[in-house]
């Protein structure tokens, strides 16, 4: 439903002017507190470093150490990763590939790659098709 008075807003139909927080809080008369968030940034040996943010923590509560998103190594705290133990009750960084390859025997996997190129060679064939009957209708 298009709102009149301006033809470039929309409404949505069924919704309350003021549906957003502030409608929300004047309905509830409750008002939203906002948490205190705590950056923390960590390093791994490799020299990435990584910050992520977390709600409003002791320092007890805070990890020593971080995965990194970059390489899967160990962060720490520390600038150059000092410090950065390696967790013995967690097994070591793997990739998707990594996962993939330990679920599937090369036979399993081989199968499965032709499999898709076949389904992607078939949609690009009726892809083609279909510009080719297009243009035909179109001359």
């Amino acid at each position: 439903m298009v709102d009149p008075s301006n033809s470039f807003r929309a409404v949505r139909v069924g919704s309350e002017t003021g549906a957003g927080l502030a409608g929300w809080q004047a309905v509830t008369g409750r008002t939203v507190v906002p948490v205190t968030k705590v950056p923390v940034t960590y390093w791994c040996p490799k020299g990435h470093q990584t910050t992520p943010v977390f709600a409003n923590l002791s320092e007890a509560d805070i990890p020593p150490s971080w995965d990194c998103p970059h390489c899967g190594q160990i962060a720490a705290r520390e600038p150059g990763g000092g410090g950065a133990e390696a967790r013995s009750t967690d097994e070591p960084y793997k990739s998707h590939l990594e996962y993939a390859k330990e679920r599937r025997s090369p036979d399993e996997a081989e199968a499965v790659v032709e499999q898709a190129l076949e389904k992607l060679r078939r949609r690009r064939r009726e892809a083609l098709r279909r510009a080719e009957s297009g243009r035909r209708k179109n001359d």
